[in-house]
């Protein structure tokens, strides 16, 4: 190994290695906006369908139309409850496993097939 680094200023770990750890690179702001909007586009769609039933439904009340005000601001509750159920949604996604109970799976799995085995074997 041709490190030039002093073995001193390395942890056990890296030492065995012989190798410093990889720095990451830090994610800009824009990279990080434009990573979540790729990845969860409904989520800024259902805020910015929010923010338009809230400001028309603001418009509104200013423009004394109580009835159009009022249809506006349930309206601005119903975007927000769909874009939390669409957050939620999308966490739920990202952190779901379908690897459920992987001893048992890979139990019936060697069941189905000493089964098949003895059925050939008949």
């Amino acid at each position: 190994m041709g490190s030039s680094v002093d073995s001193s200023t390395l942890t056990p770990q890296q030492n065995e290695i012989g190798e410093p750890p990889k720095l990451r690179k830090v994610e800009t702001f824009e990279e990080k906006l434009y990573r979540k909007f790729t990845s969860e586009p409904l989520v800024p769609f259902g805020c910015l369908v929010t923010a338009y039933f809230l400001g028309s439904g603001i418009n509104s009340f200013f423009n004394r139309d109580a009835a159009r005000s009022q249809r506006m601001m349930r309206a601005r509750v119903g975007a927000q409850f769909a874009t939390l159920l669409v957050f939620m949604g999308y966490a739920g996604m990202n952190s779901i496993d379908f690897n459920v109970a992987p001893m048992y799976q890979a139990s019936q799995q060697m069941r189905r097939q000493q089964d098949s085995s003895e059925q050939n074997g008949r």
